[in-house]
Order: C-alpha cells, then structure tokens, then sequence
C-alpha cells in the first residue's frame, strides 16, 4: 500500500513539473486555422483585447494573455488587424504595438489625362469617388487659386494643375490630401530655368499651361513638342486662329467626353475652348501636361512654320 501511495505521489510530482513545462508552450500558442481580423477599438484595453482574442478562438487563456503583455498594456495601437495561423502571443504583442499598416495603391495618370479621367481612375482603385474628387478640386480651387486665375469659363476649375506620374497613395489618406499631391508635384516638376523662363514670358502661368495641354494632346512624341510650340506662337503673334482639333473635342465635350472624329459642323460650336471660333488661346487648359510639354511652350523652337502634320 505505502509502495502504491509513493507511485501516485510521484506520478503527480512528474505531472506537474511536466505542466509546468508544457503549459507555458501551450498558451503561448495561437489555435485559429484560418486568417481572422482583430480589430482594436480606440480606448481598448488589453483586458478588451484579450476578450475578443479569445471569442475568435485565437488564444485559449485571457488571463495567460493578460499577464505576459503587462508590460505592453499601455502601447496598443487601435486599428484592424490580420491574425494569420501559426503566430504565438508574442507576435500578437508585436502586431497591436506598430499600429496598422496603410495599404499602398499604386495608381498611374498618364500625361494628357484630362480631369475628368483623373477622377475616375481613383474610382476605379477605391480612392475616391468621381463626384467627390471633382467636388474637391473646386474647393481647392476656391481656397487656393481663386486669386491667381479667374474659373469662370472652365469646365473643371483645376485642369491642367494635376500632375500626371505614378503615385503610391495610401488607403488611409483623404482625397484633399491626393488632390494636394497631385498640385505640389506639379510644382516641384518645375525647374530653375522653367521658372526664370517664366518671369521673362509674355504669358502668364494659367496660359502657359494652357499652352503645354494644346502641346501634350497634338504631340505624339518628345521630338515634335518643341516644333509645335514654334507653330503655336507663330500663329498667336501673327493673330492666327490656332485651329487645333483637341481643343473641339475638349470644348463640345463639356470636358468629359472624348470624340474619335471631329465633324466639320463641329467646328463652328461656340465655346471658350474651340480654337477655330476664337482668337487666341483657349480659356484654361484642355488636360494635364507633363514636364516635357510644359518645357516646350516655355522654349519653343525657333522656325518660321504655321502648320505641322
């Protein structure tokens, strides 16, 4: 009997050291088999945090939680989560202490875009949509432009402002914060020579650009704009109609829509933007310019040509 009791008493003993060196590995183990999206609410505490761990059937202890992340109680960040199969707590306290991650949207404007396509393309990657976009480049117009160039006879107050390049934008920023992008890089784009260019022009910033956009939709390549920049100052100094078809195209399509063909009788449509009615340069530009177009009508090639082919 004595022998019994000693057998049972050593069979706990090796039971719970064998506990004591299990448990542990246990409960620092994650048990969810699939993806699962912790999400941490402003304010949460790990106490919160733990409960909602252990209702997704991620962890199997609160409290073993609770006490191993004492020390990190005070540095959870809110945000949603993804909880993959096979991590351990101490992962866990990793993930909720950086904060979550802003998903990177790559997103390319090709140059020649007109605003309008600006804003769709952002519909299109889930930044934004259309109307808002375009609602607030009007409020950036308003609060930021209104005194530099007048948007009375524009279709979009901020055509032509809006860089075309390759943009990794976050899903965390506002549209006012893409609409600031897409100006600035447009201002940085230009160099010291483009701006000592400027102060020396004839023209103003919103005809320049203006200029470039008639440049970017007639050029079909990096050769050509310089040459078509001398065609269109040629004709401005002789008091030519510039004649230019993208400008038909941009003005009967309210800035939206983009015709395969111009009609003759399209010619005659009367708006600011139709380069065959009026004299001079269109109101505003009829898309965005890139860099190098913007170089062209700032350094047109010197020649004696009032037509190009």
């Amino acid at each position: 009997m004595k022998r019994l009791i000693l057998v049972l008493i050593l069979l706990i003993l090796v039971a719970g050291v064998g506990g004591f060196f299990f448990l542990p590995g246990y409960l620092n183990r994650t048990f969810n088999e699939n993806e699962e999206i912790l999400t941490i609410e402003s304010g949460d505490s790990l106490g919160i945090v733990s409960v909602k761990l252990y209702d997704a059937g991620i962890i199997k202890s609160k409290l073993w939680f609770k006490y191993k992340g004492k020390d990190i109680a005070t540095k959870i960040k809110p945000g949603s989560y993804t909880i993959k199969n096979g991590l351990t707590i101490q992962d866990i306290y990793s993930i909720i202490q950086q904060g979550e991650k802003k998903s990177q949207i790559v997103v390319t404007f090709p140059e020649g875009f007109i605003l309008y396509q600006f804003a769709s393309k952002l519909e299109e990657s889930g930044i934004s949509t259309r109307e808002e976009f375009i609602e607030k480049t009007e409020e950036y117009y308003n609060a930021n432009l209104s005194s530099e160039f007048s948007n009375e006879q524009l279709y979009f107050s901020m055509e032509g402002y809006l860089f075309p390049e390759t943009y990794y934008f976050s899903n965390k920023q506002t549209t006012e914060e893409i609409i600031y992008t897409l100006y600035k890089t447009g201002i940085d784009a230009w160099d010291e020579d483009m701006l000592a260019q400027l102060e020396q022009s004839e023209y103003n910033k919103h005809q320049i650009l203006t200029i470039a956009s008639l440049i970017e939709r007639e050029a079909y390549n990096d050769e050509e704009r310089e040459r078509i920049s001398g065609v269109i100052y040629n004709r401005l100094r002789l008091g030519m109609p510039l004649q230019i078809d993208a400008t038909v195209i941009y003005g009967i399509g309210d800035g939206k829509e983009h015709m395969s063909k111009v009609l003759f009788k399209d010619l005659e449509s009367e708006n600011p933007f139709n380069t065959y009615v009026i004299n001079g340069i269109p109101a505003g530009p009829i898309a965005n310019p890139g860099k190098n177009s913007i170089y062209a009508s700032l350094f047109p090639e010197v020649h004696e040509y009032l037509y190009y082919v």
